[in-house]
């Protein structure tokens, strides 16, 4: 068990203290405490990284991708090595090992153990010596049993990061997906909770079925768009992954409300399947770098840029918005002139503070949003 000492230092975003109502009576409910101008410069400290260049903290949001794009792997490789403190696929430094809550909703302990067993293995560290506090049970996220029993481990574990995993096995059927008020009831209040007792929030999703394109509007349901933080999109290029052989290449999009993003490359090899064991077999291997375009070039540009005006509509100049995007800035100039000329992104005149000035930007934004002049 960890002590408060060894923890990510963490400010809280809000004083919620949001325990279940019938947890225990003689807690009095805090909610809505107010908080002055001076209370907020006293408790305000510069953000520090989990993962530098993946995950801020203190942040929530959606890992999501389509089938068979190795999320739930990705998850696990997140997990170990945060809590083993070395660099999360060999690549995104953790600047100081902490805990980290796991809450598996798919596949079961067995498998799910030795796929952990195997990822340590591939970081070079011993499993049994991590931080890592690990659950297979589910129940609905809205239920007494889930409530309770989530507040007394992110009390217990004290973790810096606590992953949820698949989502849809803690969903319930108390709320259908496009039921945004529900929806955004029972994210916003895993959020608040976690956020609250110290810890980053990652919840596993998926693409739906029906739906074309990528990024967080993909993903199952209404509300994960809105209420992200943080992002991780993962997408499985087809043409030169074997899911036989267990090779996969991966477009691995890192998004922020709070520094931006960027765009990797990832190719995983997690060995192929045995049908006697049950189990892919031999090492898991991995490699990351910068996204070079392989998507297809201009779509994956268009993606990324979509994607970047639709989560903060209106807050970045043209030049911004190239600057952030990976490849030669005169061909993603061009994909940025297409989108414009598709009526797909619009331009508004904004009036903002900057500083210790008041300056007038043209920033962009998607064609459909409201635009805001501060």
């Amino acid at each position: 068990m960890t002590t408060a000492s060894s923890r990510i230092p963490f400010v809280t975003q809000s004083p919620l203290t949001l325990v279940p109502e019938d947890s225990d009576p003689n807690i009095p409910d805090e909610r809505f405490k107010l908080w002055t101008p001076q209370d907020l410069i006293d408790n305000s400290t510069p953000p520090v990284w989990t993962v530098k260049g993946m995950l801020i903290h203190p942040t929530y949001g959606f890992l999501a991708g389509a089938e068979k794009s190795l999320k739930s792997y990705l998850a696990q490789i997140i997990a170990v090595g945060v809590a083993a403190g070395v660099p999360v696929l060999g690549h995104f430094e953790v600047p100081s090992p902490v805990p980290v809550l796991m809450m598996c909703g798919e596949g079961g302990r067995i498998p799910y153990t030795r796929r952990l067993l195997r990822i340590a293995d591939a970081y070079g560290v011993n499993l049994a010596d991590l931080p890592l506090f690990s659950t297979t049970d589910v129940a609905s996220v809205t239920s007494d049993v889930f409530r309770t029993n989530f507040v007394r481990n992110l009390k217990e574990v004290g973790p810096g990061l606590t992953i949820i995993e698949p989502f849809y096995a803690f969903h319930g059927s108390a709320s259908e997906g496009k039921m945004l008020a529900v929806e955004g009831d029972m994210l916003t209040w895993m959020s608040h909770t976690t956020l609250d007792h110290g810890s980053s929030l990652i919840v596993g999703n998926h693409y739906n079925q029906t739906g074309t394109g990528s990024g967080l509007r993909r993903i199952t349901g209404v509300g994960p768009a809105e209420w992200s933080d943080s992002w991780l999109i993962v997408e499985k290029d087809d043409t030169k992954s074997d899911v036989t052989t267990g090779h996969f290449e991966l477009a691995l999009e890192v998004g922020s409300r709070q520094w931006g993003g960027t765009s990797w490359d990832v190719v995983i090899d997690i060995g192929p399947f045995n049908d006697d064991t049950m189990d892919n077999e031999g090492p898991i291997t991995w490699t990351v770098q910068r996204a070079t375009g392989r998507r297809g070039g201009s779509s994956g540009t268009a993606d990324y840029i979509l994607n970047l005006v639709t989560q903060r509509p209106f807050e970045f100049t043209k030049s911004q918005i190239v600057s952030n995007c990976n490849g030669k800035k005169t061909a993603v100039e061009q994909v940025f002139q297409a989108l414009g000329l598709a009526g797909k992104i619009e331009m508004h005149t904004v009036k903002r503070q900057e500083g210790s000035r008041q300056v007038t930007r043209e920033v962009w934004g998607p064609r459909s949003a409201p635009a805001f002049n501060d």
